[in-house]
């Protein structure tokens, strides 16, 4: 069950870390904490190692939680705590790992965002660029920022955002709150 205390706790623990490495790790925490509370969702992996590649979390996905419907049952989730925004070439990273295994939905949690602006007419650069032009071949990705993760005391917080930035990539509106 959700608890606000733990949860505020996981992003004190990001804050407080001194190294890069740990920052990471603790970014993952967070993430994972927050994700699995939801029904249904349960981790399968973290730092999942094949050949060529990492995925920072594997979710099962029961397909319980209403706003997880449209989700496969496997989520992969990528986790960034860069001091900048993630740029093209590592979202198209991740949608690359989500193409080689046939998934259409998953989850990229940067916490300065990713570059590139639907809102302001910056409409081919960056980031948001790759995400948009995914879509046309049916792939969603799913950005949560920082400030995200800072407004969230409860679990319909996070429904209601990620039903946010569902919908919002159908209208190219992926960080308008």
């Amino acid at each position: 069950m959700f608890n606000l205390a733990t949860y505020q706790g996981h992003l004190a623990n990001v804050d407080a870390a001194a190294t890069t490495n740990d920052k990471g790790d603790r970014f993952e925490e967070l993430c994972e904490y927050l994700l699995t509370e939801l029904t249904g969702v349960e981790i399968q992996a973290r730092d999942a190692l094949m050949a060529a590649e990492e995925i920072d979390l594997v979710l099962w996905n029961a397909q319980t939680e209403e706003v997880l419907r449209p989700f496969e049952n496997t989520i992969l989730v990528e986790c960034k705590n860069w001091s900048a925004p993630v740029g093209a070439p590592a979202l198209d990273n991740f949608i690359s790992k989500m193409r080689r295994r046939s998934l259409k939905t998953g989850i990229f949690i940067a916490a300065n965002g990713v570059t590139g602006d639907f809102l302001n007419g910056n409409n081919n650069n960056g980031a948001i660029d790759i995400i948009k032009t995914s879509l046309g071949e049916g792939i969603r990705v799913i950005i949560i920022n920082r400030n995200d993760l800072d407004n969230i005391t409860s679990l319909d917080d996070l429904r209601n955002l990620i039903k946010k930035r569902y919908c919002g990539l159908f209208i190219h509106k992926l960080f308008n709150n």
